[in-house]
């Protein structure tokens, strides 16, 4: 009988062991508030740096920015060209820098760095050192400031008209002019010495005015600018004994350096 009574306590005690003892959960909530952090420019460039204009040709130059942003480079809201130095002070600078200048993404590197760029086309601009400012600017405002200079060399060159004397008859003169345009950046003069040099003119035939029938009516002191072309005047005078013909020459302009 006491055997019986162990085995049932013994019973028992393993049903008991087998019950799960209830364990009590609750959850937590957890919480983080994520800064904006100011974006960098990490590196910026002007190519080419050194600029050599050609005359009535558009010249290409471009800026590339690489801007970082910790926050991703999709929380960047702008990047602009916000100012150059020296200032645009004529509507032909204005015009190559409208600013403020939107830069175009071209390129993202994993979440937090992005490439920018803008072309800038320069037809004309003075020689000179420019340095631009670049600004990038992230949703909350944020913004990181960089620069970079680059050079435009010196191009000294101009344009000329054809002098038309028309039709005259042994023994008159008539005057007619040359439009001098300047197309280059540097202002230039013309010495009295050599800037302008006439030729004679030859007819089909064997006819010849010389060239000291031509007289150049010109101010040597006045200075040819970009802004301020010039009128070269000419007064041609036909000598008594000139056969009849159409009569051409050349008339050389050579430009120099204004001080």
């Amino acid at each position: 009988m006491r055997s019986v009574v162990m085995a049932l306590l013994l019973v028992a005690m393993m049903v008991g062991a087998a019950v799960p003892i209830a364990m009590p959960s609750e959850d937590a909530g957890s919480s983080v508030s994520v800064a904006s952090s100011t974006p960098e420019i990490t590196a910026i460039s002007v190519d080419p740096a050194e600029i050599t204009l050609v005359p009535g040709i558009s010249v290409e130059s471009t800026l590339t920015v690489e801007v970082f942003c910790p926050n991703s480079v999709d929380w960047i809201k702008s990047v602009e060209i916000t100012a150059v130095d020296p200032p645009p002070k004529c509507e032909n600078m204005r015009k190559i820098f409208p600013l403020p200048i939107t830069m175009k993404r071209v390129r993202v590197e994993g979440l937090i760095r992005a490439d920018y760029e803008a072309t800038l086309e320069m037809l004309c601009i003075p020689a000179t050192d420019y340095t631009l400012t670049v600004t990038a600017t992230d949703k909350d405002d944020n913004t990181a400031i960089g620069t970079v200079t680059f050079t435009v060399g010196e191009t000294l060159a101009l344009s000329v008209s054809d002098v038309d004397f028309g039709t005259l008859a042994p023994g008159k003169s008539s005057e007619a002019y040359s439009a001098v345009t300047n197309t280059g950046n540097v202002p230039f003069v013309f010495e009295e010495s050599n800037g302008i040099v006439l030729s004679a003119m030859h007819s089909s035939g064997s006819g010849t005015i010389e060239a000291s029938d031509i007289a150049v009516n010109w101010d040597w002191s006045k200075v040819i600018r970009r802004t301020a072309p010039g009128d070269v005047g000419f007064t041609l005078s036909v000598p008594f004994g000139t056969l009849p013909g159409k009569y051409t020459g050349t008339i050389a302009f050579t430009p120099t350096p204004a001080n």
